[in-house]
């Protein structure tokens, strides 16, 4: 991983090391916001993987919804010059098993799990099964759960080594094709670092502005190929000792098309969905439970409406402590807004008088 300082406490970090944790998120999750994946790995590569590794895709599958990709808030504690997929790994597993899974999953937002409960079911199996109960909205079955729980090291080892084995040629030649797209993203955030701080020039990338707001002693800038999202922001609570920010952003090409501006214009089709980004307009960032009771319905019509609007770019979520507060992506509708026009030739112009606090 190649660190290149662009201002103080300020780096730009490059490096295809990441990419193959990425390309397994891909084919665990069957990953359809984008489809670079598919160009790198076949159809028959892809089944072959989930025939040897079917342990590890019927545990996924089973506890997606608790957002397995937590794991990549733990990138932060090894993430430097000389990380390595390897280094990751041996970091997991030093940690108490229990600070492991509580880390891995979205345990206490989701389901209101704490880690002690997890510690104590380890080895008491009446706690384990109160702990499903609480996580059963979040989970297909016991038996994922409980193999997630009790079977976490070689959970661990077959999501590492899918992503070693995903590790290909292929992989860095994508990754090493894409110089001219990493250079760009260089180049637009040291524009923008002439005239706004680190964390101003992440929440012009995300449009959006955060709640959580550091301080932070390290901003580091990484692009990714396969990354699920455009951007993911990872950071620990404030005041957390050597506190530092990972803005990873991703360098496929930007271009949407129709079929994703179809799917926003669905998202919009909904009465339920556009009364919570009207209200997420109106009142900025907001925790679900908070949504739950001005709209007045079902926390699981609310969360399922949420999936809706993230999965096609609208809301954005971020976590403080045991909540996450959900803001309307206010970049992503004024894309959206200027397909629209530029497909119709009309003028839509667009102004937001609310001013986002995320």
């Amino acid at each position: 991983m190649v660190f290149e300082k662009l201002k103080e406490n300020t780096y730009f970090a490059y490096g295809p090391e990441l990419e193959p944790l990425f390309a397994a998120f891909c084919i665990l999750y069957d990953e359809t916001r984008h489809t670079e994946w598919t160009k790198i790995y076949s159809e028959a590569q892809v089944e072959d993987w989930k025939k040897r590794y079917l342990f590890l895709f019927e545990t996924y599958d089973c506890l997606k919804k608790l957002n397995l990709m937590d794991l990549l808030d733990v990138i932060q504690d090894v993430f430097d010059e000389k990380f390595t997929l390897d280094r990751l790994y041996d970091w997991l597993l030093s940690l108490p098993t229990e600070e492991r899974l509580f880390r891995l999953a979205d345990f206490a937002s989701s389901c209101g799990i704490t880690k002690d409960e997890i510690k104590k079911g380890l080895s008491d199996d009446e706690v384990l099964n109160a702990l499903y109960l609480k996580a059963g909205k979040e989970c297909s079955g016991f038996l994922g759960f409980s193999t997630f729980i009790k079977e976490n090291d070689r959970f661990l080892k077959d999501l590492f080594s899918l992503a070693k084995e995903m590790d290909t040629p292929a992989l860095r030649a994508a990754f090493k094709t894409c110089d001219d797209r990493i250079s760009e993203l260089r180049a637009s955030i040291i524009e923008k670092l002439e005239t706004m701080d680190a964390l101003e020039c992440s929440e012009s990338f995300m449009g959006k502005t955060f709640r959580n707001r550091g301080p932070y002693e390290k901003f580091c800038f990484v692009p990714s190929l396969l990354l699920p999202f455009n951007y993911i922001r990872l950071f620990y609570e404030d005041g957390t000792i050597h506190n530092k920010q990972l803005l990873l952003c991703s360098i496929r090409d930007k271009e949407k098309g129709r079929e994703d501006t179809v799917a926003v214009l669905k998202a919009f089709a909904d009465e339920t969905r556009y009364m919570i980004l009207k209200l997420l307009l109106v009142h900025g960032p907001m925790k679900g439970l908070d949504i739950v009771k001005e709209l007045k319905l079902a926390p699981s019509t609310i969360s399922h409406h949420m999936t809706e609007l993230k999965d096609c770019g609208l809301v954005t979520e971020e976590p403080v402590k045991t909540a996450k507060y959900y803001g309307i992506s206010v970049k992503r509708l004024k894309d959206v807004l200027d397909r629209i026009s530029k497909d119709f030739d009309v003028d839509i112009p667009f102004t937001c008088s609310y001013n986002q606090k995320q």
